[in-house]
């Protein structure tokens, strides 16, 4: 088990250390030839995404792409994840594929999920769009392409006997396909604890193992002959599902039992779990940068050593106490991994998970029978209204959705913790499991001597035992007490969070965003993107949840372009606490919807003349308007744009946002201090701003520039990069350095 352990601990490290390190410049898509061997085909989107392995650039354009394969052994063999509009082909086809190529994108902000993480995972690197099918040798994998028939069979079968949303929850339940799961559903599972149930893990092995068992034990089989062949099934099962990292734990750990039990030999699931796990890495050893591989075994090991801690030696708890104290186990082991997946944890899941999973047995049974149903029902061409088990399920996932909702509108149903580091998860863990571990120990101790008392009574019925007895509860109760304490320490320890001081400037792509944490109060300075999808729910918001942050005291608008303000605006959408957003008093009429969702969300709007000062006498820190003053001309936004001096003890930032040059001839007459960190104007453009006068005269010591990869404006243009290197000042770019992060 502790080599086990100890293989896997050093392989996840190592390939973690890897793929944090990889350095992939930016590539724009490029056009070309791309040969390789289908390994799996998805529908998805009414998209055909076809997935190669063994990929091989061909044309001369993609040179690039093979130097990224070249350039670790981790990128090495990482295959291609092509789009077609409609493709007819089988898996385990040698192809050659024409089509867009590029890179999948790393996270570059905090919080943000990291796409090129999670698809090096699954063994993909590259993806490929607007896709055509040059030749193929239509060649085919044949287990690989009848487990597909068969998954595509049953798919089907459920979409015929179930409506989208519910089809959806069922092929993601018995197939490990989330393809057509309603978002509206996956966010609901997700904020209510309970995404796990929508996961293929040990409680789906376990009903399907013991359904294949139930019908195996009516024949005249021999009970080994009967193990084995539920064994094989399990793994055709997991084939077809394509073995996810809770899936082949499950089987695996399954596989163990019936070994033990045809063997006649007793079953430890930690040692079951180790070898589990040490297979798994050997077999798919990206699996270690899943969130879901850690999840999975963190949850066993919850089982398995901090479950114990809660029972009592000796007697039989109530089902209700034990599936109380299972869930919470798991809550209490997987409590790190949630916080760093989601930034927040729901409060009321280990009660909610005592109503909901034992009712996935039933689930799970009545989705077999509805798939066997559906099939009949096909064959001899009767209506689909003849399948009950589809009203069944219908009826069990509308209970599900309502206890759900019913749970998110418990006061504090979810609270947003922050990200944790990694050292203090680790920990963290350490001494959940320790004490856990010491607490069963002491209760296993003083049990036996409590037999020994008894067995002693009754070979000496002279003997008086209270004494010692007494002795006995009270070091219980004190041990038991403190490693209580220790442990409640331990977990007020690990929530406890304190934000430094930080200014980042967030890669938003074309655009701009700039959030400031001072000594617990979040300002924040525009909020947009043109080239960035939904940058509010993609960036802004896992931003905010990434440090826990649930409310903004001011959030500056330097004028109404959509690069600046539509991040704001989806904000206000969603509810998203801010005490006052601060706007331009000469664009005010420019500022009319975002009024309108400022006062319906309870936020105040401020209207900001050159020379107004914001300033919080508690916090030490100032914000000072230099700009626009009432003379500029309103018909140019640009030159209308907020200019807001951040004044603190330690430095000074001035914001620019698309000022031009006739704003900077104002701030120069309204700055008296030297900047540290200017946020250059306008991108970087050359165009009307970025003055060689203007930079030479504040000669900041750091200028940032928030712009775009590869945008059609050509930000920063050429010759405000000159003049800022010119100036001596240090240069960071969102483009090319991602979220930039200024620790005062």
């Amino acid at each position: 088990m502790w080599l086990a352990l100890l293989v896997t601990g050093f392989l996840c490290f190592l390939l973690s250390i890897i793929e944090r390190n990889l350095y992939i410049p930016g590539m724009v898509p490029i056009e070309g030839d791309i040969k390789g061997v289908v390994a799996d085909i998805e529908e998805k989107n009414e998209k055909t995404y076809v997935y190669l392995k063994n990929t091989v650039f061909l044309s001369d354009e993609l040179e690039c792409f093979t130097n990224v394969k070249n350039s670790s052994f981790l990128c090495r063999k990482m295959g291609c994840i092509c789009t077609f509009d409609d493709a007819d082909l089988n898996i385990g086809s040698c192809v050659i594929v024409h089509g867009k190529i590029s890179v999948y994108e790393k996270a570059t902000n905090p919080g943000e999920f990291d796409t090129r993480k999670y698809y090096i995972s699954k063994g993909y690197l590259f993806k490929a769009g607007s896709c055509e099918l040059i030749s193929t040798d239509h060649k085919k994998n044949l287990p690989a392409d009848i487990s597909f028939k068969i998954s595509s069979k049953i798919a089907s079968l459920i979409d015929n006997a179930l409506d989208k949303k519910d089809a959806g929850m069922i092929k993601a339940i018995l197939l490990s396909d989330k393809s057509d799961l309603d978002k509206e559903v996956k966010d609901l599972y997700k904020d209510a604890g309970a995404s796990h149930l929508l996961a293929i893990s040990g409680l789906h092995i376990t009903m399907f193992a013991a359904f294949i068992l139930f019908i195996l034990k009516k024949t005249p089989m021999d009970l080994k002959a009967a193990y084995i062949i539920t064994i094989l099934v399990l793994f055709a099962y997991g084939y077809m599902i394509g073995f996810s990292p809770s899936a082949l734990r499950a089987i695996v750990m399954f596989t163990i039992l019936c070994i033990g039990k045809m063997i006649n030999r007793s079953y430890d699931s930690l040692t079951a779990m180790a070898l589990a796990l040490l297979i798994t890495v050997i077999l798919r050893p990206l699996y270690v940068l899943q969130t879901g591989f850690l999840m999975s075994y963190l949850a066993i090991t919850g089982i398995s050593v901090v479950l114990p801690a809660f029972r009592t030696i000796g007697e039989k708890s109530s089902k209700i106490f034990s599936s109380f104290t299972m869930s919470t186990s798991v809550t209490l082991t997987t409590l790190p991994m949630v916080i760093n997946s989601y930034y927040k944890i729901p409060l009321y899941a280990p009660l909610l998970n005592i109503l909901l999973v034992p009712g996935m047995t039933i689930l799970l049974a009545i989705s077999l029978f509805c798939v066997l149903t559906q099939g009949l029902i096909e064959i001899v061409s009767l209506p689909w209204q003849m399948n009950i088990f589809a009203y069944a399920i219908h009826f069990f996932l509308m209970v599900y959705e309502w206890l759900m909702k019913a749970e998110l509108m418990l006061p504090k149903a979810i609270v947003t913790t922050g990200a944790r580091a990694l050292v203090r998860c680790f920990f963290y863990e350490a001494f959940l499991l320790v004490f856990s571990v010491m607490i069963q120990r002491i209760k296993l101790v003083f049990w036996r001597k409590d037999k020994l008392i008894n067995n002693r009574i009754r070979l000496d019925p002279s003997y008086n035992p209270s004494t010692e007895i007494r002795r006995n509860r009270k070091t219980k109760t004190f041990l038991l007490l403190s490693l209580t304490v220790l442990l409640t320490i331990d977990l007020t320890a690990f929530l406890y969070h304190k934000r430094n001081n930080r200014i980042e400037f967030l890669d938003v792509g074309q655009g701009l965003c700039a959030c400031i944490q001072y000594n617990g109060k979040v300002y924040c300075f525009d909020g947009g993107s043109t080239d960035r999808k939904d940058i509010y729910k993609y960036v802004i918001s896992p931003y905010f949840a990434y440090y826990g942050i649930e409310r903004i005291d001011a959030w500056f608008i330097s004028h109404e372009d959509a690069d600046h303000t539509n991040g704001i605006t989806a904000s206000l959408k969603e509810g998203c606490r801010i005490d006052e957003i601060i706007v331009p008093f000469v664009l005010k009429e420019n500022f009319e919807s975002i009024t309108e969702l400022a006062n319906a969300n309870d936020s105040s709007v401020v209207y900001s003349c050159a020379g107004d000062i914001f300033k919080d006498e508690d916090n030490n820190i100032s914000f000072t308007v230099l700009s626009p003053y009432t003379d500029f001309p309103l018909s140019d936004s640009n030159a209308c744009s907020q200019v807001v001096l951040l004044e603190m003890k330690e430095g000074c930032v001035l914001f620019m946002g698309d000022s031009d040059v006739h704003a900077e001839k104002k701030v120069l007459s309204g700055i008296d201090c030297s900047i540290d960190v200017l946020q250059s104007a306008h991108h970087g453009s050359a165009q009307n701003t970025n003055t060689s006068d203007f930079i030479n005269r504040i000669k900041p010591r750091i200028s940032v520039i928030s712009c775009g990869f590869n945008n059609s404006y050509g930000h920063p243009h050429k010759e405000t990069l000159e003049i800022l290197t010119e100036s001596g000042t240090k240069i960071l770019r969102t483009d090319t350095d991602g979220c930039i992060t200024i620790i005062p």
